[in-house]
């Protein structure tokens, strides 16, 4: 190998081309590697969620139990606005404005389907 090299360049020691050679394999030891960064994402979208809100605008005092894919999340005296809650996104839900305390529905029942990272409110006037 050595007699190869001396061919190639004449008048370059075998060490000084090995340490030549090595330093650009290897590359330079001044710099340090990082990491590579990556954008982080909100919540909204790693977790793929949206925001809801519910208010009671009862026309006739009306108290609403608020049906959630069929679990009561919360229950709203007139004039009230709820908590903001975080549900999933992308996918159709069911949404019952039910009178307190009775079977009976406020309104209509809905099936929203809510975009990812949106915030949305809804209302029942009974």
């Amino acid at each position: 190998m050595s007699r190869t090299l001396r061919t190639l360049l004449p008048g370059v020691g075998v060490a000084a081309l090995i340490s030549v050679l090595m330093s650009v394999a290897c590359g330079s030891s001044d710099t340090t590697p990082t990491q590579p960064t990556t954008p982080s994402l909100p919540p909204c979208q790693l977790n793929n969620t949206a925001t809801i809100t519910f208010e009671n605008r009862s026309s006739s005092n009306t108290t609403y139990s608020l049906v959630w894919d069929g679990s009561t999340l919360t229950t709203l005296a007139p004039s009230v606005k709820s908590d903001s809650y975080t549900v999933a996104a992308g996918v159709q839900h069911t949404l019952v404005f039910r009178i307190a305390n009775s079977s009976n529905n406020a309104c209509t029942p809905s099936t929203p389907t809510l975009a990812q990272c949106t915030s949305s409110s809804y209302w029942c006037t009974y």
